[in-house]
């Protein structure tokens, strides 16, 4: 069996695992920071990590109510100026799977040394890395990591991590309930999401998708493109839904799958996006809290969530479109062209 397969379908138990092992973790660790009123949020990461940042910073943001911003790793220390507030209190989510990642490092080291008003937490899936020595508090992972080149259950599983600790700064109980009942959804509903994805993925009459998703949905929407594009090499780009209209839907075309992220928040714009794609040829998949008149394909979600309890469920349906496109076109997902699990920066 396939490693990054495997690691799709274990979802559910990975998911419970990190409620509990996050509201642990936290608790531990709120007990050395202060969260002030102006404190603001960053979420830091690279590749698959900066698309989760994105996600996770619009919840933090909308949980809280306090600033939240995704940077990449990079720009924290080739861009401080432009990137890492100096007048407030900021409390920095680094990101990274392995826990090695070069710009992971240097954004935490640069962090650590030159801004006194930041504190730093790593996000990550191994315990005894290189991020956990150089942060104030970790938050580790280590049942969600990872043998495939590819990160599926470790990008949910962090970003689930992240939900769970907007809920609990605010004490949203609610929000901690919704999260708490993901693994029972996705384990009800995993084998219709991959009987799904195996038509669209393995239907190569498809050349290229667009993956359509707004508000936290839309750092999904990018990591659902470089799923794609690792394991198959397909051409897909991601957008919002409503500035896909905006000049970038001159590239829908029949052979053109649309799949729309889509939750409640633009309910009442999503289906008039439908219809524009529809009518230039587009191959219209839906993953929604509710039908769309003009979808060929309906993935159906909880109605009784909120659009950021939700996020982590629109994922698994995405992964597994990727890896049955990737066997329909004789690739091995566990091997994907020019990637390493780890990516390594020599700065000259």
């Amino acid at each position: 069996m396939s490693y990054t397969y495997r690691e799709i379908q274990q979802q559910p138990q990975s998911w419970a695992q990190t409620m509990s092992a996050t509201v642990e973790q936290w608790q531990q660790i709120a007990q050395s920071i202060a969260i002030r009123p102006n404190t603001h949020f960053l979420c830091i990461g690279s590749g698959t990590s900066l698309y989760l940042a994105q996600s996770a910073a619009q919840a933090l943001q909308e949980v809280t109510q306090h600033v939240a911003v995704a940077i990449p790793s990079s720009e924290v220390f080739l861009s401080p100026a432009s990137t890492v507030p100096a007048d407030v209190p900021v409390v920095a989510f680094v990101i990274s799977r392995s826990g090695t990642t070069s710009e992971a490092l240097m954004a935490a080291d640069y962090l650590r040394h030159h801004c006194s008003n930041v504190t730093v937490i790593g996000i990550t899936c191994n315990h005894a890395t290189d991020l956990g020595q150089r942060a104030q508090h970790v938050i580790t992972l280590p049942h969600a990591r990872e043998q495939s080149v590819v990160m599926t259950q470790s990008y949910t599983s962090m970003l689930l991590a992240l939900q769970i600790v907007a809920a609990l700064i605010v004490g949203n109980a609610a929000l901690l309930n919704e999260l708490a009942t993901l693994p029972h959804i996705l384990q009800e509903q995993l084998s219709a999401f991959e009987a799904a994805a195996r038509n669209i993925g393995q239907n190569l009459a498809l050349h290229d998708f667009i993956y359509l998703g707004l508000g936290p949905n839309y750092g999904l929407a990018q990591e659902a493109t470089l799923k794609l594009k690792e394991m198959t090499q397909t051409p897909c780009e991601a957008y919002n839904p409503l500035e896909f209209r905006h000049g970038p839907i001159s590239i829908v075309s029949p052979g053109t799958a649309v799949v729309l992220l889509a939750g409640l928040r633009e309910q009442s714009y999503i289906q008039d996006v439908a219809a524009d794609v529809k009518q230039h040829g587009a191959y219209v998949v839906t993953i929604a809290p509710y039908d769309s008149p003009a979808a060929d394909v309906y993935l159906s979600l909880p109605e009784g969530l909120s659009d950021i309890a939700r996020c982590a469920l629109y994922l698994p349906p995405v992964q597994l479109i990727a890896y049955y496109r990737a066997l329909a076109l004789q690739l091995n997902p566990d091997q994907p062209r020019n990637l390493n699990q780890v990516v390594v920066l020599h700065a000259s």
